[in-house]
């Protein structure tokens, strides 16, 4: 509570809460996403299908299939009504407009976070790749040249 006091004292602005923010820029992502060919397309599914990781969350634990609620927010988000979230306190795979229930996250908190997990996941990709770059450890096999054949006795 004390972050998101000071947070909202830099910056003032609300996003709509409920997984409506992370559904949005994934559909956004996935769709630009279309438009890049080759590995990088790839790549920014893969981004785009990560948002959608706090509406699953929600839906679990709220005891709902979140393949359900995904398929609703996607509808809708794709149908325009981008403040779409789940409805947690509904009975089942519902969905509402957070903002007109007043249901937001402050700017800066999901800007921080989506900011510092890209970087995580960046930083891990890095390792991987040096990891696999490097070469393996162990005793170095000997060269086969004159005087160390075993068969020439």
């Amino acid at each position: 509570m004390i972050y998101t006091f000071k947070a909202l004292t830099k910056d003032k602005r609300f996003l709509p809460g409920a997984g409506a923010t992370e559904i949005e820029l994934a559909k956004q992502l996935a769709s630009y996403g279309e438009t890049i060919p080759g590995l990088a397309q790839y790549a920014i599914k893969q981004y785009a299908q990560a948002f959608e990781a706090l509406p699953r969350a929600l839906a679990e634990n709220a005891g709902v299939k979140s393949t359900e609620v995904l398929s609703k927010l996607y509808a809708a988000h794709q149908s325009g009504n981008s403040k779409i979230g789940f409805d947690i306190e509904a009975e089942g795979a519902d969905v509402k407009d957070v903002v007109e229930a007043n249901i937001t996250d402050a700017y800066l908190t999901k800007f921080w976070a989506i900011k510092l997990a890209t970087n995580a996941a960046i930083t891990v990709l890095r390792v991987d790749q040096i990891i696999m770059a490097k070469q393996a450890g162990g005793p170095r096999v000997p060269k086969q040249g004159a005087g160390n054949d075993p068969d020439d006795d």
